[in-house]
């Protein structure tokens, strides 16, 4: 299922994050993988700040672009950890293997957010959600959210 957003402003991912929570909780799911996609500066990380900020990071959340990979504690309904990943500056797949991706899978209560996810393809599983952000018009942003399954609608 596919679902696409027209975001004037940061605070305007709030829709899309409570639909995202809405489909998490339905799923029963023990965590959540969000792959977030799009250009440079097409605000992915705004994306992740803005999750975290409604999910109750306390802390600044920046780009771990040269960390390769940040973790933040909090106390959710749904999670306790949520994890920032930046692929970006991964020349093959293989340098993703130190992350050890699959045990940060398995953790329960754990919301993952992963940058340029292309980037390491082979790990990501078939029940993350995708999210593609572009830039159009006056610097609205597009925001595809595609689940697991089928269908799609416009909001």
């Amino acid at each position: 299922m596919s679902t696409i957003y027209h975001v004037n402003q940061p605070a305007d991912f709030e829709l899309v994050i409570t639909d995202i929570l809405r489909y998490h909780k339905e799923s029963n799911a023990s965590s959540l993988l969000l792959t977030l996609a799009g250009d440079l500066g097409a605000g992915k990380t705004t994306f992740t700040q803005q999750f975290g900020r409604l999910i109750g990071v306390s802390e600044p959340i920046t780009s771990p672009t040269f960390t390769i990979m940040k973790q933040y504690e909090i106390s959710h309904t749904y999670f306790d950890t949520m994890i920032h990943i930046d692929a970006y500056r991964f020349e093959s797949e293989e340098e993703a293997g130190p992350l050890h991706l699959d045990e940060l899978l398995a953790q329960t209560r754990t919301l993952i957010c992963i940058e340029w996810p292309e980037r390491i393809a082979s790990f990501i599983p078939a029940q993350a959600i995708h999210i593609d952000i572009s830039i159009s018009e006056g610097e609205q942003r597009l925001v595809e959210v595609t689940y697991p399954g089928e269908g799609g609608r416009t909001v």
